[in-house]
């Protein structure tokens, strides 16, 4: 993990990237707040914590999946319930679950945790891969309705 103190438009920031900064998203806490952000290129960490500020995304205390910055907020986007590492995935985007059908495992604290679907339908875009690290809220995969 990184800590950055910057400085932008004359307010300073205490910055730490959380995850690897060479993936396509990253989590990086500003201030206290936790954001997940994308990441252009090679990895400027003042570019980062300024865009989590200026695009005012997903805080903790906002519903998974509900802030201005989050990834497939739709009505069918799947968020993680809790931090962790996703250990599988049990489906692909066009197939047809049911509900309570297994979608993926993410391992926290040494124990899995099974994400069902809460209700059938398609699945769509998956944001994730096996192995990924993932924040609490953050997009899983969205599910179109049957």
């Amino acid at each position: 993990m990184k800590r950055y103190r910057i400085t932008l438009e004359g307010q300073t920031f205490d910055v730490k990237v959380l995850d690897d900064p060479r993936r396509d998203q990253v989590r990086v806490e500003v201030d206290g707040e936790t954001f997940t952000v994308g990441v252009d290129g090679v990895p400027v960490v003042t570019e980062v914590a300024a865009g989590a500020r200026e695009d005012a995304p997903e805080r903790r205390g906002d519903a998974p999946g509900t802030g201005a910055g989050s990834i497939g907020t739709g009505a069918g986007a799947v968020a993680a319930p809790l931090p962790g590492v996703i250990k599988s995935i049990a489906v692909r985007p066009g197939q047809v679950v049911a509900a309570d059908d297994e979608l993926l495992v993410i391992e926290a604290m040494k124990m899995d945790n099974v994400i069902r679907a809460t209700r059938g339908g398609t699945v769509g875009i998956i944001h994730v891969t096996e192995g990924r690290q993932v924040a609490y809220g953050e997009p899983l995969l969205e599910m179109n309705s049957e």
